[in-house]
């Protein structure tokens, strides 16, 4: 068996990024470190090889290169596999060259959605040995069990072969729904992931992989595919016990792309927790068209107390060429209704996508100065390869920078539309947004007594991601 570490490495300049799937961006954007899934999960299919699992989210613990080193001179690993993200890739696939240095032998690997799609890009760096192409758990194992008896024939990795260039091997298939493994959260320090506000512990409960969507500025499809893919109710609740049991935690995040994309999986989910009188706290992401005010009434008696809707824009126009198939009016009965049910309601706006002028981007702040929102997060649209924006960028030539491609600035130099101008929009849509009193009411009557430190630190990662203050 081997000695395996599994980590989300630091990040540029000091700061934190959630590498996660889809989600790559500084941390400050949701003001808290998530917990780091994927290797958690990750973790637990390695252990049941037997193997010597070791996991460290960097960022969330305030780590450094030098700390990383210092933990490979010290375990010594047999194999090491990180997290990368687009908005960070030249310094994560640098991390393989200290691996290297630090614990000569050591086998490296990365995974991501970037990487995915692009695994050439990341073989250019030497000092790596292997690509984890997709759902990333089970071509772990395929990895490690494989030791040094070579990489011919492991399933779902791209690597470098000496005198045949680099070789894409067979993908792995999905895991089916039963197979997702619970994350095995005893390897991190669980203090480290606090809610922004409530200052709670938190952890990311998954019981939903898979979008069968097709919006173009999505990455979501690439690692989990677009079908659906439910876990049973009795296993997802399983879990959630489990953590209240093992961690004493009690809020979740249930990550999926879109929770709420099967009614009757979640009124099943919503009635388990009533069942087995389950004292949880949740939140979820959903979109506008999946929902009613009966089921936020349930998911809210179920323990839901905020939900995340992709608005995207709002004018219609905008709408239907990015692909979301949903309509303005649509998106404000879901928010109205969400709002009605008691439920603290966040709103997640893209600026600067094809067809973007600076009346569109008006339209889209006066229409999240509308809704009755707790929370807006405004993007900037990012050309994520893998996507269809991606692809029409590049044919366009509307790329403004090559690569390093983040949602706090905008890469996309669109007809009448340049960068700057986007970016700086961002900067006014959080001024207005966060600078009226009622926003700001709405946000200290969340935080909880006690945690009003947390709450300033919060505050000061959240003003510099969003532009409202200088880094």
């Amino acid at each position: 068996m081997a000695k395996v570490l599994l980590f989300n490495p630091p990040g540029p300049e000091g700061r934190s990024y959630i590498r996660e799937g889809r989600c790559t961006q500084e941390a400050g954007a949701w003001a808290t470190c998530w917990p780091p899934v994927t290797l958690a999960t990750a973790a637990a299919v390695l252990e049941t090889d037997g193997h010597e699992v070791r996991v460290i989210d960097f960022p969330a613990t305030g780590r450094s290169l030098a700390d990383l080193e210092k933990e490979l001179r010290l375990f010594r690993p047999d194999i090491a596999v990180w997290s990368t993200g687009t908005p960070t890739l030249p310094f994560d696939l640098a991390v393989a060259r200290l691996v290297k240095e630090a614990s000569h032998g050591t086998r490296t690997a990365v995974m991501g959605t970037h990487v995915t799609v692009r695994p050439e890009e990341a073989l250019r760096e030497a000092a790596l040995d292997a690509v984890v192409r997709g759902e990333p758990e089970m071509v772990i194992r395929n990895f490690c069990r494989a030791g040094k008896a070579g990489m011919e024939g492991v399933r779902g990795i791209s690597w470098r072969a000496n005198g045949k260039g680099i070789l894409h091997n067979e993908a792995e298939p999905l895991l089916a729904p039963e197979e997702i493994p619970a994350p095995a959260w005893h390897h991190l320090d669980l203090e480290a992931y606090r809610l922004p506000l409530k200052g709670r512990r938190f952890l990311i409960v998954a019981p939903i992989r898979g979008c069968p969507y097709s919006c173009s500025f999505c990455t979501a499809p690439l690692y989990y595919g677009k079908k659906l893919r439910m876990r049973p109710v009795g296993s997802v609740l399983a879990e959630m016990e489990g953590n209240i049991a093992r961690h004493g935690v009690r809020e979740f995040f249930l990550w999926a792309d879109t929770f709420t994309a099967d009614r009757a999986y979640v009124e099943a989910f919503c009635r388990e927790i009533l069942d087995r009188r389950l004292a949880v706290s949740w939140t979820c992401n959903s979109r506008v068209d999946s929902v009613d005010g009966g089921l936020l009434r349930l998911m809210k008696k179920a323990g839901l107390w905020m939900i995340s809707f992709g608005l995207e824009s709002g004018n219609d126009g905008i709408l239907a060429r990015m692909g979301k198939r949903i309509t303005k009016e649509q998106s404000r009965r879901a928010v109205a209704e969400a709002h009605a049910a008691g439920l603290r309601t966040a709103g997640h706006f893209i600026l600067g996508l094809p067809g973007e002028t600076g009346q569109t981007m008006a339209e889209t702040l006066a229409f999240a100065l509308d809704l009755p929102l707790d929370v807006g997060q405004f993007y900037a649209a990012a050309p994520f390869p893998g996507t269809a924006l991606y692809d029409e960028a590049l044919a366009r030539g509307w790329l403004a920078e090559p690569d390093g491609f983040s949602q706090n600035r905008s890469a996309l130099r669109i007809p009448g539309l340049p960068p700057e101008k986007v970016d700086a929009f961002r900067r006014e849509a959080y001024r207005r947004f966060y600078r009226r009193p009622s926003t700001v009411l709405h946000l200290l009557s969340m935080v909880e007594p006690g945690v009003i430190g947390h709450f300033g630190g919060t505050l000061r990662k959240f003003s510099r991601w969003s532009g409202l203050s200088e880094r």
